[in-house]
């Protein structure tokens, strides 16, 4: 340990090759720390498994570049924020289309029939006439209740 720290500490400045290999010596040990870095954290970033993250580590450290292409290739392919965003595209699709009550296929939201089999999804409100949908009790445009909307057909199918 000594003859390490002698050796780092004292050398001869003259020496252009001694000098020139410290260099290549203390630019790769800085490349080496910024590759370790940079896989904790895109460990941290791509899972919430305390051992893959600690492995990761230890793999770039004891392997250096054989280990980030190890990890590179093991790692999970998207991040968690990533994965986030991706649950939250599809809560938002799956509240914008509704299910045929037939065969079962994604209709949006302004379709009346459905275009593969023809079954009636929603209905025109009595009311304010924008698409209800036949299984909702209330129209959420103008609040009016589905007994108000056969009240409304009888008193003008009379008048």
């Amino acid at each position: 340990m000594n003859a390490a720290l002698d050796y780092l500490t004292n050398f001869d400045p003259s020496n252009w090759l001694e000098v020139s290999l410290r260099g290549i010596f203390a630019y790769l040990f800085v490349v080496l720390v910024a590759i370790v870095i940079w896989v904790a954290r895109d460990a941290v970033a791509r899972s919430k498994s305390l051992l893959f993250q600690v492995f990761s580590i230890l793999l770039v450290i004891t392997l250096n570049l054989p280990g980030l292409l190890i990890y590179l290739i093991v790692r999970p392919q998207k991040t968690l924020v990533d994965k986030y965003h991706e649950t939250l595209e599809q809560r938002v699709l799956a509240e914008s289309e509704e299910t045929c009550p037939k065969c079962d296929r994604l209709l949006p939201l302004n379709f009346q029939f459905c275009p593969s089999c023809g079954e009636e999804a929603r209905r025109p409100c009595k009311k304010c006439h924008k698409l209800v949908s036949k299984s909702w009790s209330v129209c959420p445009y103008c609040g009016a209740k589905k007994s108000t909307q056969k009240k409304v057909e009888t008193v003008s199918a009379k008048a």
